[in-house]
């Protein structure tokens, strides 16, 4: 009975440690009556922890003839995750050897003294591969020199959950496909899953819609993704996207303006300075062209003048050759041509 009292304190206490959130449950304990003694260890069956900070597994044993007992120590063991039909319990911590599994070296440390019964254990620095169901026993030397030892039942491990605070991974904003409305996104990580509720600048909550960004996988945290769709309507300045689970709270602010009107001034600007551009290419190219062209027609073809003066000079051979074949003075050829 008083051992019973014992572990429920002992439970009480290790339960309110700031390092991990745990649920308690004092009836977690395995008994067994032989040769006249009797045996009896107990462990929280449910315990939370939180990414990246320490949590505590609690394992008290008890024997009726615990002071004839030596060398008395722990030994802490990890279900292994079921692969096909393989299954099984690895050795994370001798107390009696100081041996650590290598994933769990410098993060494992006794918080009580497993020689005198207490097998409770702090790990630091939690990951996320840390979630799993674990399992203590004690083993000892009897006073004729015989080895015993006692494990928690199959039934009675404990249980370790791995929970991630809220944080925000990714804050930004996009045109939608009118140009007077934009979207903001907010993604961010926890576990259990959080409320995302947005901020207007006044305080006002805001209507979003929330979605997981993949799906929900024990040993991940969730990744949440919210959006909100504002118009011109809204107030200009800071909006807050919060995140929030059991756990604690994140928050980060997206600014939002109004920018619609700066945007068409821009495009007519742009617009205007290419028509210009393409005018003078058009009329640059149309006079190199032209110009080529004379250049191959021995400017003959660009202007009337030269055709003019040939035609002149070629009448003026075309009199001159009829005034010598008919011996007809120079100036009487004019002179009837003039008539």
């Amino acid at each position: 009975m008083i051992f019973h009292i014992f572990c429920a304190l002992m439970m009480m206490i290790l339960g309110s440690v700031p390092t991990g959130q745990q649920i308690q449950n004092t009836n977690n304990c395995t008994m067994e009556n032989k040769r006249g003694f009797t045996i009896e260890l107990c462990a929280q069956r449910e315990v939370i922890g939180i990414r990246g900070e320490d949590v505590i597994l609690p394992c008290r044993f008890h024997h009726s003839k615990q002071n004839t007992l030596k060398d008395l120590y722990l030994v802490l063991y990890k279900k292994k995750s079921r692969k096909g039909n393989k299954a099984g319990n690895v050795i994370i911590y001798n107390s009696s050897s100081n041996y650590t599994r290598d994933d769990f070296k410098g993060r494992i440390e006794p918080v009580g003294n497993p020689g005198e019964g207490d097998g409770s254990v702090r790990i630091r620095n939690l990951t996320m591969e840390d979630q799993g169901r674990y399992r203590c026993r004690f083993q000892w030397t009897e006073s004729n020199g015989r080895k015993g030892g006692f494990t928690t039942g199959k039934n009675k491990l404990t249980n370790l959950h791995i929970d991630v605070r809220p944080k925000i991974l990714n804050i930004s904003r996009a045109f939608v496909n009118s140009r007077n409305s934009w979207k903001l996104f907010c993604e961010a990580e926890a576990k259990p899953e959080p409320n995302i509720t947005w901020w207007s600048p006044e305080g006002l909550n805001l209507n979003a819609s929330q979605v997981g960004v993949d799906e929900m996988y024990q040993r991940k945290p969730q990744h949440f993704m919210s959006g909100l769709i504002i118009t011109n309507k809204l107030i200009e300045g800071k909006f807050k996207c919060l995140v929030q689970n059991m756990h604690g709270e994140d928050h980060k602010y997206v600014a939002f303006e109004q920018k619609s009107q700066k945007v068409s001034w821009s495009l007519v600007l742009w617009t205007t300075l290419l028509s210009i551009v393409l005018l003078l290419l058009l009329l640059t190219g149309g006079f190199y062209i032209f110009q080529k062209k004379c250049k191959n027609q021995g400017r003959t073809g660009c202007t009337g003048t030269s055709d003019i003066q040939e035609q002149d000079q070629s009448d003026d051979k075309t009199y001159m050759g009829l005034a010598k074949t008919s011996h007809v003075p120079e100036s009487a050829v004019y002179e009837r041509i003039g008539n």
